[in-house]
């Protein structure tokens, strides 16, 4: 790699990690990822997740225990939770810039294509918010990168082996959905150059090392609870596919609406070529026709899934990058002046709209020196660029790109900083009640399941179910009733009485804005005259 690439990734990481625990751990899954692995930590236990005190099996625990790690280095806070995230993405950006290589063996391109993969939304998100997807992306584009290393290069077998490791790890990362990326884009490849399947004894070996590795974890805690297995087969894998769970359900078309946006600048772009050269791409049977037939079946799969979320596609969009960058390399001087255009537009339309935010009188806030000093930082690399007269159209797009994602990063995370109470996060709420209410030893919250409660307080935290869906706890896999002391069932006349009296003594009620304690249950708000409000929450004292 050049000096320019190692800048890059260099400005990168300055980017990714600037400000990165300034924002509280939000609400739902970040603050379940932070949790589980704060209790995997304290309770020194790696195999067994817990959240509040119970079993938590929705995924292998190779999320939380990376997470660990970042806890033990950095101490347990939300740049702890988040730091092995941005390692994740700067893998990304090296494997994307390597499988460009490979395809296509023009250091121009794969250069292109990293920066037009730091530009994505998409890959921004997944960067700011602790989950699965970040890790899983790195394993699958590692997974597709030796594969490819070891058909192309033909060298050594460890290249294989590497591949069938990284296999195991997306499945101990998300379980089977993790396999779909890496053999969606190898079956495409085998069928569009009509390459034979050839099985040798490092397959057969390196099939072997990826069961072991897959399923090491299931195994352990299949032997100590055999129920695991049903609950991971039926609720895990098949209830996601094809039923309305854990209440992500939504519609066919949700990827169609959502991939434009979280593929700015370049979704459209890559539309608008591939419609109009699509006769070409086909005819050519190149890799071009591989990353995006591949791409569209991966899009194609996920709308028919029943639960989506915009990250479960993440993995994609390191093809899509790498399509990107062909398709510009193929592009008129003159198209690509107008694309540059489109993205300066985009850029500058992001940096003047958080001039606007400061200037409306809106819940949101942010600082006029901080947008001033980004839409300044926007137009001089704008600036710099367009002008600099040794650097090529095709690269001035990627470095635009870049700038683009810059901007996004840059804006983004002050505003994360600045707004976090009004982003679901707990963290102003848990100082309130730690700074001014330091002798109140339960916190009660009503139908939510509060992961960032035990993160932020070492209170007693405890559940009111009223029939929310992130209450409803899987405790079958509890060996005591002890979780029943901090879940009480308000649909039970014991439940409503428990909770009755644990908030008359030393208690603090939380409740979020948009689903208040309602007037039948005014009398549990009784001894708590006091409400203010943070954020999207409510204190009762």
């Amino acid at each position: 790699m050049k000096f320019r690439e190692l800048l890059i990734v260099a400005i990168s990481f300055l980017l990714l990690t600037f400000n990165l625990g300034s924002w509280g751990i939000t609400e739902t899954s970040e603050s379940r990822y932070a949790e589980i692995s704060r209790e995997m930590l304290v309770n020194n236990d790696y195999v067994h997740p817990k959240l509040l005190g119970i079993h938590h099996y929705h995924k292998p625990p190779i999320t939380y225990q990376i997470t660990t790690l970042g806890y033990k280095i950095f101490g347990v806070n939300e740049f702890g939770a988040r730091f092995f995230l941005q390692i994740a993405i700067i893998i990304q950006l090296l494997l994307v810039y390597h499988i460009a290589l490979l395809l296509f063996n023009k250091k121009s391109m794969a250069f292109t294509s990293m920066l037009i993969y730091f530009s994505l939304p998409i890959v921004l998100i997944s960067s700011r918010n602790l989950t699965t997807d970040a890790y899983l992306t790195t394993t699958v584009l590692a997974s597709v990168f030796f594969w490819l290393y070891y058909k192309l290069k033909g060298l050594k077998p460890i290249y294989i082996y590497l591949f069938f490791l990284m296999l195991g790890l997306s499945f101990e990362i998300k379980g089977p959905v993790g396999l779909l990326f890496p053999l969606v884009f190898i079956i495409c490849y085998k069928v569009v150059l009509k390459d034979k399947f050839k099985i040798t004894s490092h397959h057969v070996l390196g099939v072997l090392l990826f069961l072991v590795v897959s399923f090491m974890w299931y195994i352990v805690v299949f032997i100590e609870n055999p129920i695991l297995y049903n609950y991971f087969f039926k609720e895990q894998i098949v209830n996601r596919i094809s039923a309305k769970s854990y209440n992500r359900s939504k519609p066919f078309w949700f990827y169609i609406a959502t991939v434009p946006a979280i593929g700015l600048p370049w979704i459209f772009f890559i539309i608008h070529q591939c419609i109009k050269k699509f006769k070409t791409i086909k005819s050519e049977r190149s890799y071009a026709f591989i990353l995006l037939i591949s791409t569209s079946i991966i899009l194609v799969l996920f709308s028919i899934f029943k639960t989506k979320l915009i990250l479960y596609v993440l993995p994609s969009f390191g093809f899509i990058a790498i399509l990107a960058a062909k398709l510009l390399s193929n592009t008129s001087e003159n198209l690509l002046k107008k694309y540059q255009n489109i993205i300066i537009g985009f850029t500058l339309l992001i940096a003047v709209a958080f001039l606007v935010v400061v200037m409306l009188d809106i819940d949101f806030k942010f600082q006029l020196f901080t947008a001033i000093i980004i839409l300044i930082i926007a137009a001089t690399s704008i600036t710099y660029i367009i002008k600099h007269k040794t650097l090529s159209n095709y690269i001035k797009t990627g470095y635009l790109g870049f700038v683009f994602g810059a901007i996004i990063l840059i804006s983004g995370t002050q505003f994360l900083k600045l707004n976090d109470a009004q982003l679901n996060s707990t963290k102003k709420v848990f100082e309130f009640v730690n700074n001014e209410l330091p002798n109140k030893q339960n916190i009660v919250v009503y139908n939510y399941l509060l992961a960032s409660a035990q993160f932020y307080s070492d209170k007693n935290v405890i559940t009111l179910n009223d029939g929310h869906n992130t209450v409803q706890r899987e405790t079958q896999f509890e060996t005591n009733d002890q979780w029943k002391d901090y879940n009480l069932n308000l649909s039970t006349e014991g439940g409503k009485k428990q909770a009755k009296q644990v908030l008359e003594h030393n208690a603090v009620l939380i409740t979020r804005k948009k689903r208040d304690l309602p007037d039948y249950y005014s009398y549990l708000r009784q001894p708590l005259p006091h409400r203010p409000e943070i954020g999207t929450w409510v204190i009762y004292y």
